[in-house]
């Protein structure tokens, strides 16, 4: 684009796309965005992606996960986006999407993924971190079984009574919501109704968690 200069703010920098892409020997410029109703695009990039797609050489092709999605954006963005909606619909099980979970690509957002961690993870009380560091390890010991489900909330707490951690089932609950709340863990029901525990990380990155939590002594 042939620009050597700086910006003092994002505003000047996107206008200064816009005019770029408003040209009429500009190249034609598309930009495609996978679930654009999704967390990466909070508030501020939308108000930035939506002026973008002002420009006339600037096309944007996006898709959407929430039926409701369009009641998202407020009136000015409707209008800066114009979009063409197309049902994309696939009516194909979940499962087909979340194959790729553990494909490259996802596998690079570990970085991300263990930051955020301990941002909340120092947030906690020491017995919390406890609990949390226990139900880790015992993930970590289960890596090499296919079948493992998660730790079972009975298991869970009689670990937790043993090493002091809590003094009732209720304490271990109230702490498990907060885990919930922070999206530290997930929990689902097995076959047999027993709730099971699980940290949503990969080997890899949970084990550089609790490798940095045990170098600093926990």
């Amino acid at each position: 684009m042939e620009h050597t200069g700086s910006f003092h703010s994002a505003q000047e920098q996107i206008g200064f796309i816009q005019n770029y892409y408003a040209k009429a020997d500009a190249d034609p410029l598309f930009i495609i965005i996978h679930n654009l109703d999704g967390n990466v695009c909070g508030e501020k990039t939308q108000a930035a992606m939506s002026q973008l797609a002002t420009a006339p050489k600037i096309h944007l092709l996006a898709s959407i996960d929430h039926i409701n999605a369009p009641l998202v954006f407020d009136g000015s963005k409707m209008s800066c986006y114009n979009a063409l909606w197309c049902d994309g619909t696939t009516l194909g099980p979940y499962s087909e999407e979340t194959s790729y979970e553990n494909s490259l690509l996802v596998q690079q957002s570990g970085a991300l993924a263990l930051s955020s961690l301990i941002h909340v993870f120092k947030s906690l009380t020491p017995n919390a971190k406890g609990i949390f560091l226990l139900l880790a390890r015992h993930q970590l010991q289960q890596k090499d079984n296919s079948n493992y489900g998660g730790l079972s909330f009975n298991d869970m707490y009689q670990r937790c009574r043993e090493a002091f951690l809590v003094n009732s089932d209720l304490t271990l609950r109230a702490q498990l919501t907060e885990f919930r709340d922070h999206k530290l863990i997930k929990s689902k029901k097995g076959l047999d109704g027993v709730e099971n525990l699980l940290i949503p990380l990969d080997p890899a990155t949970l084990q550089e968690f609790v490798n940095q939590q045990e170098a600093d002594g926990l």
